[in-house]
């Protein structure tokens, strides 16, 4: 019997992507102050992916590679 939940038929799960080298992570950001709510990008070790000069969150769909 075929389900539509059956973790098997899914097909292969997409490579995590990298940024600078290491290995990063889509989370959830969200800060009202700022105005910032968005799936950014998170280090293994739980922090959030900043860009350097602007110091704010980098979007998960902005990282290639």
């Amino acid at each position: 019997m075929s389900s539509k939940n059956n973790p098997e038929l899914r097909g292969a799960v997409t490579e995590l992507r990298k940024y600078k080298g290491k290995t990063v992570k889509p989370c959830r950001v969200i800060d009202p102050t700022q105005g910032i709510d968005f799936i950014g990008a998170a280090f293994e070790s739980g922090e959030i992916v900043t860009d350097a000069n602007t110091k704010r969150p980098i979007p998960y769909q902005a990282i290639y590679g």
